[in-house]
């Protein structure tokens, strides 16, 4: 059992991870999550003045969420095409079917869990799945069977995965020992979880009038049956101390955050324009509104007049300027201006380029969220006491084929436009039309067999515009020479 200072302890990279996920979570969610943060840059005085000026500010400064709009484009390409899984002899067992249409006890399936924790991981950097079954906390199994308990997922963020320790077994895997998670906190307590490989601690903390750790209330300890710690770290982007992740979007979330001073900015700038500073002194009479009277005293000094203060228009421009150009700069970071609709004076090369860039990024991402899943699966497999099956296989889409339809179906108009009569020529043109056009595989494969088909010549006539001769051509030889002369096509 732990003293409450070794209880309280944690990893020392656990302080600036917590707090940059913090910030990236508020950067995600937004609304007055992202406002709670305070990110507005404090003006000079600001504190000083009667009324809450910087609070006025933060409730009227709206946020261009760029973090979010990313974190779905990636999400809807990833599992546009849902993940299969071969489960063998499994496949028509009930627990498995529990595990699968709620894998977290909370109602989530398989699917919709992973899509969470991959939301949070590429944002925060990386999350905590941890899979756990409450058998060790009963006496027998007919108590188990009794009360529904079967292994189920769980997932926790970096800001309450205090500690973790890795250490590498004699092949040279490293291999997770030992984690301290936050389970719950409220305004009296607080609920920690130290997991190792033997044994399973839970520790209730109380709190003191200013909600600061105050003693050790509550100890109680589980054998871990398991005999390893049940927890998985999705991280899409790993960073040199294991167990914690880059995030993928920290840059747009600065520049986000840039954009949303900027928007201040404008707000000011527009309510200032609007209602111009004045300037007078404190003799002069002056009344408020459109169309003011002043009135001053006749022995006032010509150079003490009231006068107004009014910012130029130019101001709002170049801030308008800059938050473009910082939005194609996160557009071009994340690889995602060619599916946003961005009208840019981008080559055909480059937008291709830029497409099998997002192709890789997401494919990088498919790959992570398999091994994490094949890993979800085998710790419950462990906790179910079954064998995988030797047909057990998971498979995410690999390949992201971002295609503009619109401009491959305007090439092909104009390819098979150009007059080029050769049969092997038009067949192809026909196949690459018949893949971009139909999304069926079973008629599309009817039809790739059809156009295949070898096509019985149609003698027909041609005619010569300029001398009014007509020739019939009655093999594709008589048709290719009479068109090289100037002959077209007048019908059969």
């Amino acid at each position: 059992m732990k003293n409450l200072e070794q209880l309280m302890a944690t990893h020392d990279s656990y302080k600036g991870h917590a707090e940059q996920a913090q910030y990236m979570y508020r950067s995600y969610i937004g609304g007055p999550t992202y406002r709670a943060g305070n990110y507005l840059t404090r003006y000079i005085g600001e504190d000083s003045t009667q009324g809450d000026s910087y609070g006025k500010r933060l409730t009227s400064t709206p946020l261009d969420n760029h973090v979010a709009s990313t974190v779905d484009i990636y999400r809807s390409f990833l599992f546009r095409e849902a993940p299969t899984r071969q489960l063998g002899l499994l496949a028509n067992n009930p627990l498995v079917h529990e595990w699968m249409n709620d894998t977290d006890q909370e109602g989530q399936d398989m699917d919709s869990f992973l899509k969470s924790a991959n939301d949070l991981a590429m944002v925060m950097g990386n999350v905590w799945l941890l899979v756990d079954k409450g058998s060790y906390k009963v006496e027998t199994q007919a108590e188990e069977i009794e009360m529904g308990i079967r292994a189920y997922a769980a997932m926790y963020t970096p800001q309450n995965v205090l500690d973790w320790y890795y250490e590498r077994n004699i092949a040279g895997k490293p291999i997770l020992k030992y984690v301290k998670v936050k389970e719950s906190e409220n305004s009296e307590s607080m609920v920690y979880t130290l997991w190792s490989e033997f044994t399973v601690e839970k520790y209730t903390v109380s709190k003191n009038e200013f909600g600061e750790a105050e003693q050790i209330v509550d100890y109680v300890e589980y054998v871990n049956p398991l005999g390893v710690v049940p927890f998985i770290n999705h991280c899409p982007v790993k960073s040199p101390v294991r167990g914690i992740g880059f995030s993928m979007l920290s840059d747009v979330a600065d520049a986000q955050r840039f954009i949303y001073n900027m928007h201040s900015e404008i707000e000011q700038t527009i309510r200032i324009s609007s209602h111009p500073t004045l300037v007078k002194t404190l003799s002069a009479d002056a009344t408020a509104g459109a169309g003011g009277i002043i009135n001053m005293d006749e022995a006032t000094d010509p150079n003490l007049k009231p006068y107004l203060l009014t910012p130029g228009t130019s101001t709002v421009d170049s801030i308008l300027k800059t938050i473009k150009q910082l939005e194609e700069a996160i557009q071009s970071s994340t690889h995602t201006s060619s599916v946003q609709g961005v009208k840019t004076a981008q080559s055909g090369v480059a937008l291709q380029t830029e497409r099998q860039l997002l192709n890789a990024k997401l494919s990088d991402l498919s790959d992570t969220l398999r091994e994490t899943e094949i890993a979800l699966w085998h710790l419950w497999f462990d906790w179910q006491g079954v064998s995988a099956p030797e047909e057990f296989t998971v498979k995410y889409n690999d390949s992201f084929d971002i295609r503009d339809k619109y401009s491959e179906l305007d090439l092909i108009i104009r390819a098979k436009a150009a007059g080029y009569t050769n049969p092997t020529y038009i067949k192809e043109l026909d196949k690459q039309l018949a893949a971009l056009m139909i999304e069926d595989t079973k008629v599309l494969n009817n039809l790739m067999e059809a156009i295949e088909e070898p096509v019985e010549f149609v003698p027909h006539i041609m005619y010569d515009p300029d001398t009014g001769d007509q020739q019939e051509a009655k093999t594709e030889e008589d048709h290719k020479r009479l068109g090289l002369e100037g002959y077209v096509h007048l019908g059969e």
